[in-house]
């Protein structure tokens, strides 16, 4: 795959939040207010490298932040835990900052997820919302106590370990790539990771030769929103702007992720029959397809956007 950065120009940025900095890469006019683009679990901006050069750019622009505690974005302080409520609300607080009148949404994965809230909570200040392969938390009463109690036990050790930096591991390159495409159950590939790892990864103080990650090991115990079906559903009625769905068709084959991947296809199917701004596109691909065969998707994401936004957004 061509290196993409080399033609595509971008301005990196640093949106001031209380405890730092959201970390960014704004593509295209910085006078036009950008479609927002919100990364999966333990990724980062990087995720968006191979798209962006295939959508729209008359007129539009493209931001792309990592999420706190990812990439290049600030951690937050010791003693606290990641949450969805948070990432929910950081939208809001960066479309204050911008003083945008709506946003606009892009969202893979644990992404779309924070996306699909906001949008449903916050209806009216949302334009249009692009939603890549939608991870839906478990719903069940018993799973969701069960990943309550193990997030907040395990919490105490990944705060303890944040605390002491020269407990955090280090890898070779590698052996970061190879942990990248396992933990991504091969959504990854080794051709893939180069986009991720540009922000996921520092060389290491104590060990020179060595890398280690960028991300907060305490987003291992990010505390998610689980709600029950019914409530999933209120909140999808509850979107008003333009909305698409697209699914990769081949899925994770493991016990959590086959019981994420039947909440999102039971959301889908009622905002299907419920929905009237709802449309839902199936891709060949993996959990990735947006990073790994961009193409697959651009044609899709394109039109959306210059049926929904187009380069009429100033700021």
């Amino acid at each position: 795959m061509k290196d993409i950065e080399e033609t595509q120009e971008f301005t990196e940025v640093k949106i001031p939040v209380p405890w730092g900095h959201v970390a960014g890469k704004w593509y295209g006019p910085a006078d036009v207010r950008p479609i927002l683009m919100i990364h999966g679990w333990l990724d980062n901006a990087g995720t968006w490298d191979t798209l962006i050069p295939l959508l729209p750019k008359d007129g539009i622009s493209y931001l792309a932040i990592d999420l706190p505690g990812h990439g290049f974005s600030s951690h937050i302080p010791e003693g606290m835990i990641y949450s969805h409520y948070d990432y929910v609300w950081l939208i809001h607080r960066i479309r204050k900052i911008y003083n945008w009148p709506k946003v606009s949404l892009i969202g893979h994965s644990m992404g779309s997820s924070v996306c699909f809230l906001y949008s449903a909570i916050f209806s009216q200040n949302v334009d249009m919302f692009v939603c890549l392969d939608l991870v839906i938390p478990f719903t069940d009463p018993k799973l969701v106590t069960l990943f309550l109690e193990f997030g907040l036990t395990r919490a105490t050790t990944l705060m303890t370990h944040q605390m002491t930096p020269e407990s955090q591991p280090t890898y070779t390159k590698e052996e970061l790539v190879k942990k990248l495409i396992e933990s991504s159950f091969t959504s990854i590939s080794a051709e893939d990771s180069k986009f991720l790892l540009r922000r996921g990864m520092k060389r290491s103080n104590r060990k020179p030769d060595k890398f280690s990650l960028t991300s907060d090991p305490r987003l291992k115990a990010l505390h998610v929103i689980s709600l029950s079906q019914e409530n999933y559903q209120k909140l999808g009625k509850e979107i008003t702007c333009p909305i698409i769905f697209i699914s990769a068709d081949i899925k994770r084959n493991t016990p959590d992720t086959n019981v994420t991947n039947a909440n999102a296809n039971t959301l889908v199917d009622f905002m299907k029959e419920k929905v009237p701004h709802f449309k839902h596109h199936i891709v060949s691909g993996k959990h990735h397809v947006h990073l790994s065969d961009p193409e697959r998707v651009s044609g899709i994401i394109s039109d959306f956007i210059l049926k929904h936004r187009g380069p009429k957004s100033k700021i």
